[in-house]
């Protein structure tokens, strides 16, 4: 499964720079260029947009195809501008407490490859919340990259937990997190290890989702929240949020998999409103 779908360190670097010579509209002209090379090269993400639309049921255009890549240029590069200045950014959510709260307490928060969800950590940027991301070394390694040349207002609240330090260590690190009501945040969409990865009805079909924050949240007893950053419009995202309560008084394997049935219904339901921001650029329902 190819899942190499980044923009690169030098482009990210070089629209950065932009943005501290020329402003913001410089970055946001200059993405115009850089997702035409993609739109006209980038062959394999075409095949897997292609493969997208036809399983939810939508038409793939040329348009849509560059409007898609514009949406992923746009909210990698605000994922590092935001980091360095966030009170350009406006994040909004009609019960902020609510969710805030429930971060602040220490939940199981599955994100996904959708929208602005790296540049989430900004909203919830105040005293007493840590969020831990779950990530892998390469991932990390490739964020450092790009970091290296921002000055970062905004990391108090997020950790990183590297995956490849091993099993123990991760599983040892996350319980910790969740015993001092930090929160805890994987990627729902896809799996990190196959071990965890297990796959439910998709938009009619079998697709692979990630088994582990659901197994945690039933040994732990902490609450789901599905998190999808939506956005709205030049620097302003809408957090959309949902509650996942397991049902404890049935066995664990099948009060997971209602649990990612009812995960898997709620991101059709979403990306059915906002098709053009799912950032998989594989073939999601391929078997391998």
């Amino acid at each position: 499964m190819q899942t190499k779908q980044r923009v690169g360190g030098f482009v990210v670097k070089t629209l950065y720079r932009f943005y501290k010579i020329f402003g913001y509209k410089s970055v946001y002209f200059s993405l115009y260029f850089v997702v035409l090379y993609y739109f006209l090269f980038a062959t394999n993400v075409r095949t897997a947009l292609k493969d997208y639309y036809k399983n939810i049921g939508i038409k793939f255009t040329n348009r849509k195809f560059f409007k898609h890549l514009f949406n992923y240029a746009l909210t990698t590069s605000d994922r590092f501008i935001s980091k360095a200045n966030p009170e350009d950014y406006i994040f909004s959510n009609n019960n902020r407490d609510i969710l805030y709260n429930e971060a602040k307490n220490g939940s199981i928060i599955i994100s996904n490859h959708f929208g602005g969800w790296a540049t989430a950590t900004n909203y919830f940027d105040k005293d007493n919340v840590k969020i831990n991301v779950v990530m892998n070394e390469a991932m990390i390694k490739n964020a450092k990259e790009f970091e290296s040349i921002i000055s970062k207002k905004n990391e108090k609240c997020v950790k990183i937990i590297d995956i490849s330090k091993g099993m123990i260590a991760t599983s040892i690190t996350i319980g910790n997190a969740l015993l001092n009501n930090e929160s805890v945040a994987f990627m729902g969409d896809r799996a990190l290890n196959k071990k965890y990865e297990i796959k439910t009805n998709f938009f009619g079909k079998e697709a692979s989702f990630n088994k582990n924050p659901f197994l945690i949240a039933y040994k732990t007893k902490k609450p789901i929240i599905l998190l999808f950053v939506v956005l709205k419009k030049s620097r302003t995202y809408e957090l959309l949020y949902e509650r996942i309560d397991l049902d404890y008084s049935k066995k664990q394997e099948e009060s997971i998999n209602m649990g990612i049935e009812k995960y898997a219904r709620k991101l059709e339901e979403v990306l059915k409103q906002h098709p053009l921001l799912w950032f998989n650029f594989y073939k999601f329902w391929e078997s391998k």
